[in-house]
């Protein structure tokens, strides 16, 4: 399989060098999660690059959140299709490139999202043209979202990528690829909380007792948060953003906080809102009160109904002479978790190995890219009329 493979890759020009070019191209279409019209133009790119392969493909826009592309190629019962998924906006803010370039150093590329996920969303070209080029006819479903990075706060993008695996096989979801050549199959959920406490405010001398101080009052909440941390197990309380007064000598009668919750099932899920509106709900400092809003949520990925899928996975690495691959759990959220919801088998962390996402030290190994092209290929390949 693998000989057959390669020779199709070399008789459409898939190597390192083209590779890397639509891997800069992508790059350097800055996509940052909070800037749609930018996300937008990437979504634009991304829409002829694979109509041009052969997909008919949707493009649904948003006022606050980047856009959606659907795509689908093939024929024949969905319940034989596979799904290529993943998101096209990252968390750099525009302009970064000019600070982060991308770079070829070492085998290795380096620019902002160059590894979550643009890495991934490039793989996804080469995959899609390599499988045509095979004379693979089934199903093959495209779903890149815009706003994976904000939770799709601003949009239906979560419900609509539900609607659009209803009833396929199989999903690889090419988030960031692990080094150590493990592959994902359940990731940790995330709640995003803002805490907003109101008091009273007064001046700090001459009526310091007239006041009621909302960062003292927000700092007794921060205490019981950070106290839950000992409650649950394998689940994650983490304050990571404070705001409150404006002057120091003024009795402060605002102060806010956003809180990182991490968990592994949904019915800690549950627990977890109910102890924070109880924390919310019981001041302290008399006349002092809070209010909690969720921001932004992902459900956990829940190892359920991926062992087929992983172990064939797992088989196809080993025999294309790439190694045993294992199973990781991870605290990171992804939309692997939504897919997964529907019933859907998802493999995620498919897309090329790299580390450091989020920062300037960002990067993808180049060799990877070539590696997960032939494991998917061969996979998707050795899938065909087999039940999961």
């Amino acid at each position: 399989m693998l000989d057959r493979i390669e020779k199709a890759m070399a008789a459409i020009g898939i190597d390192d060098a083209s590779i890397v070019g639509t891997w800069k191209e992508i790059v350097e279409l800055e996509s940052y999660t909070r800037d749609p019209r930018a996300v937008e133009v990437l979504g634009t790119y991304l829409k002829s690059t694979f109509e041009a392969i052969g997909f008919n493909m949707e493009m649904h826009t948003y006022e606050n959140a980047g856009p959606l592309l659907i795509g689908e190629m093939g024929e024949g019962d969905p319940s034989e299709g596979i799904i290529l998924t993943g998101h096209m906006d990252t968390v750099f803010k525009t302009g970064t490139l000019a600070e982060i370039p991308f770079r070829v150093e070492d085998g290795r590329v380096y620019g902002p999202g160059v590894l979550d996920m643009k890495g991934g969303i490039n793989l996804m070209i080469y995959i899609s043209k390599l499988l045509k080029e095979l004379g693979y006819t089934k199903p093959i479903k495209i779903v890149i979202c815009g706003d994976e990075e904000h939770g799709h706060a601003y949009s239906d993008a979560a419900q609509k990528m539900q609607e659009a695996c209803e009833g396929y096989k199989c999903a690889f979801n090419m988030e960031t690829g692990l080094v150590d050549n493990s592959i994902t199959v359940a990731r940790k959920g995330r709640i995003e909380y803002e805490i907003k406490v109101h008091g009273k405010s007064a001046h700090a001398g001459a009526n310091f007792a007239d006041g009621i101080n909302a960062i003292y009052e927000l700092a007794n909440i921060v205490v019981k948060i950070n106290e839950l941390n000992q409650k649950y197990e394998d689940v994650t309380f983490s304050v990571g953003i404070i705001h409150g007064g404006a002057i120091s000598n003024a009795v402060p009668h605002l102060a806010e906080a956003n809180v990182d919750i991490r968990y592994y099932n949904t019915e800690d899920g549950a627990r977890i809102k109910n102890d924070i509106e109880a924390i919310c709900s019981s001041p302290t400092i008399p006349g002092a009160t809070a209010e909690a809003s969720i921001n932004s949520m992902f459900p956990p990925f829940m190892d359920t109904v991926n062992g087929s899928f992983y172990q064939l996975v797992d088989e196809t690495s080993q025999m294309l002479g790439f190694g045993a691959v294992t199973p990781a759990h991870l605290g990171g959220s992804s939309d692997a978790s939504y897919l997964t919801e529907t019933g859907l088998p998802v493999l995620c962390s498919m897309g090329a190995k790299g580390e450091w996402n989020h920062t300037d030290r960002e990067y993808a190994v180049i060799a990877s890219a070539q590696e997960r092209i032939k494991l998917i290929t061969a996979s998707i390949l050795r899938l065909e009329n087999k039940a999961l």
